[in-house]
């Protein structure tokens, strides 16, 4: 395990869109995304830049889902033994899941502000939050649920988004709560996902 804040945004981004690669004998942690988050991926090179290989960087990425090219906003750890320790718990078959032990895992305020920023938004028609969880199975997503309960005293709730796609509801009553406990984590580029 890393010390923080490496750990939180470790952990955050992982919740969130980043993933390991093994990469030679060792992991590394890819954070990808659209070009136009840019500096939000600063952000993360400035909390990440003891393991980081480079700075950011813009790539083009063939989705061939579509058949068509994206710009994202791309930064990469080195390879080292110690991502290994999270490889084991967020890719124990190969692919990603959410940790059993997850509650010990997601435990600081800054890995919930990662995990919102890189999956969260506000409801445009009401004063409530969502996080996007529609990669993992309803287990998983009730399993997150608990962990806001718990270490946030945050009350979600699992919504069906299509057949068998869960994400993670906040309702109004408790947007406020959840929003202010993570802002001042937050960076500005970001503060539009806040209510």
């Amino acid at each position: 395990m890393l010390p923080e804040p490496l750990h939180s945004v470790i952990i955050g981004s992982l919740l969130g869109d980043a993933c390991l690669e093994r990469n030679g004998r060792w992991w590394r942690l890819r954070i990808d995304h659209k070009e136009e988050a840019f500096a939000y991926v600063e952000w993360k090179y400035q909390k990440l830049q003891p393991i980081a290989a480079a700075p950011p960087r813009r790539v083009v990425v063939w989705d061939r889902r579509v058949g068509r090219s994206y710009k994202h906003a791309r930064l990469d750890t080195r390879s080292i033994p110690e991502l290994s320790w999270y490889a084991e718990r967020f890719y124990p078959q190969g692919q990603k899941q959410i940790p059993e032990d997850i509650a010990s895992l997601l435990t600081t305020t800054l890995a919930l502000a990662v995990w919102y920023m890189d999956d969260g938004h506000r409801r445009l028609d009401c004063r409530a939050l969502r996080l996007n969880t529609q990669a993992f199975p309803r287990q998983d997503v009730a399993r997150l649920v608990a962990v806001l309960k718990d270490n946030f005293a945050i009350e979600g709730r699992v919504h069906r988004v299509v057949d068998d796609q869960w994400v993670i509801y906040i309702p109004a009553s408790q947007a406020q709560r959840f929003c202010d406990q993570i802002r001042h984590h937050i960076p500005p580029v970001m503060e539009y996902k806040l209510l």
